[in-house]
Parts: C-alpha cells; sequence; structure tokens
C-alpha cells in the first residue's frame, strides 16, 4: 500500500511540474510578446515624431514666409493662429529657407519689411498726412474702421464683423 501512495504523490508531483513548465513557458512567451509590441511602439513613435517635426518645420517656414509678405498679425488672424504662434514660426524657421521661398513667390522682387503702422495710416496722434491726401505707397486702405489688422490687409475681399 505504501508503494501505491508513493507512486501516486509522483505522478501528482510530476503533474505538478509539467503544469508549472507550462505555465512558465507561457509566461515567458506573453513576456517576449510584449517586449517585442513595445519595441514596435517605440520603433512607431519614433518615426511619428519624426513626421510631426518635419509637418512642424514646413508650418513654421510657411507661416514665416506668410509674415514676410504681409504683417504677421494679419497672418495670424487669417490662418486663425495667434500672433505668438507666427512669431514662433518666424524665429524658427531657416532664414535662409525662408528668403529662397519669399523669392521664388515674389519673382526676385525684394519684399520690404515694415514694422509698425505704414506712414500717413491716421492711427497716431502726430502724423504727417491731411485729410484729403491719398495714403503712401505700401499703405493699407482701411475697411470700415473695424480696426481689425487682417481687415486692413485683406481690404474688401472679406468683411469682418465687430463683435467676435
Amino acid at each position: 500500500m505504501a508503494s501505491k501512495a508513493t507512486n501516486s504523490a509522483i505522478e501528482a508531483l510530476e503533474r505538478r511540474h509539467a503544469a508549472e513548465r507550462a505555465a512558465l513557458k507561457a509566461a515567458t512567451d506573453a513576456g517576449a510578446v510584449v517586449r517585442r509590441a513595445q519595441e514596435r511602439r517605440a520603433a512607431e513613435l519614433a518615426r511619428l515624431d519624426e513626421m510631426v517635426a518635419d509637418a512642424e518645420r514646413g508650418a513654421d517656414v510657411a507661416l514665416a514666409v506668410l509674415a514676410s509678405l504681409m504683417a504677421p498679425d494679419a497672418a495670424a488672424v487669417l490662418m486663425q493662429e495667434t500672433p505668438a504662434r507666427v512669431r514662433l514660426g518666424q524665429q524658427r524657421a531657416p532664414a535662409e529657407e525662408v528668403n529662397a521661398r519669399v523669392s521664388e513667390l515674389s519673382d526676385g522682387a525684394p519684399v520690404v519689411r515694415r514694422r509698425g503702422r505704414p506712414r500717413g495710416s491716421g492711427r497716431s496722434g502726430g502724423g504727417t498726412a491731411s485729410a484729403g491726401s491719398a495714403p503712401a505707397a505700401g499703405a493699407a486702405r482701411n475697411s470700415g474702421g473695424s480696426g481689425d489688422p487682417a481687415a486692413s490687409v485683406v481690404g474688401e475681399v472679406a468683411t469682418f464683423s465687430e463683435g467676435r
């Protein structure tokens, strides 16, 4: 009887060891699958991060070019961006790339980058323009007096509401 009990105990122990080996193999395989998935995710995230960085560089150049061709505040309004985002694009965009693109778009004619308001715009208290004189060359037209920088750049092409 003792040998029967011993034999059944040994068989139970062997079944238990076989179950433990099977569970260990399953856990090891599952861990390897998780590690491979994490590595694929990291590689894919790196690829997507590079795509986003490339797109941001392109957007920065495009915003800087637009801001070079018109007032940065007007460019921000037209692009539905903040002026800070336009300034950031101007800072981050490579100057040679922006200049090349501006040259390409303007057929090589130099772009005059203005700071502040055009002369004779009537917005400063001590302007030299008289009420009957025509605005200076390159000055923006006033579009209804809304005070909106985009309205002065766009002119009569678009109308802007006062209440936004």
